[in-house]
């Protein structure tokens, strides 16, 4: 998504990440009068699990709140073996997972499949329940999760193999423009009229251009996402950034808006 930018590199290596996101460590969190529930679900675990089954760490991101208190943790994971090919066969996205956990056990752990293009590293979420979920940290949920974990791995290509179908859908203009508008409202609700729409579909780069469902939701994903995109009709740029939680909103209900068009 976009906020992948925002993660810090780790290429694979979990030394670094252990250091450079110390919520992941029970004893730091002790260290810092942060309680941890008594089935408290540990990242490191589920991160050894997926590593296992060929996943990557890519990234990683601790959200803070007002008072710069750490609260939570949020990895990104890649796999090799799970792409999204264009129309000469090449690579064109690959699969994402993004792990996040809180802390102090007050949120569940969760889990977002998705995928993000290599040209510019902005995302999609899959709205696929199978292959997203939530694990509250209790007994039950312990139990729960390699269930979860084995879900997300038996049906990852399964989703990759759905956004390769949007390459071979190509849409008119006045579909666009639907489509931009659903958009819109997903991201600005009842207020979605206070913008252009037509912002959404700009072309940026060369890669974006094209009339298939693929291309043109990746414009739409990016451009009604990503910081100084967008202008209001007084004029004004919408440069936020969304929240991590926001974003991944936004990806879920746009990804899902565009599989019921395929």
């Amino acid at each position: 998504m976009r906020h992948l930018k925002q993660f810090i590199p780790l290429n694979n290596d979990l030394t670094k990440l252990k250091a450079f996101v110390p919520s992941l460590n029970k004893d730091w969190r002790l260290a810092r009068h942060i309680p941890s529930k008594p089935h408290q679900i540990e990242s490191l675990d589920v991160l050894n699990e997926f590593q296992n089954q060929g996943w990557r760490i890519a990234g990683a991101h601790e959200t803070v709140n007002r008072a710069r208190k750490i609260q939570s943790h949020v990895i990104n994971l890649t796999h090799p073996d799970f792409k999204v090919l264009n129309v000469n066969n090449k690579p064109d996205a690959n699969a994402t997972m993004l792990l996040t956990n809180s802390c102090n056990g007050s949120k569940p752990l969760e889990l977002n499949f998705g995928v993000f293009r290599q040209v510019c590293s902005n995302g999609a979420v899959a709205h696929d329940i199978v292959c997203s979920g939530k694990v509250a940290h209790t007994e039950k949920g312990q139990s729960q999760l390699h269930d979860l974990i084995f879900k997300v791995n038996n049906n990852a290509q399964l989703v990759v193999d759905e956004f390769n179908k949007l390459k071979h859908l190509n849409l008119k203009k006045s579909e666009m423009m639907n489509l931009a508008v659903s958009a819109a409202k997903i991201r600005f609700g009842d207020d979605y009229n206070k913008i252009n729409i037509e912002q959404l579909l700009n072309v940026v780069r060369n890669e974006d251009r094209g009339d298939d469902l693929w291309t043109v939701f990746n414009r739409i994903q990016e451009n009604l996402t990503k910081p100084n995109r967008i202008v209001d009709v007084n004029g004004q740029i919408l440069s936020s950034d969304l929240s991590i939680d926001e974003d991944i909103r936004i990806n879920k209900e746009l990804s899902k808006l565009v599989m019921s068009l395929n």
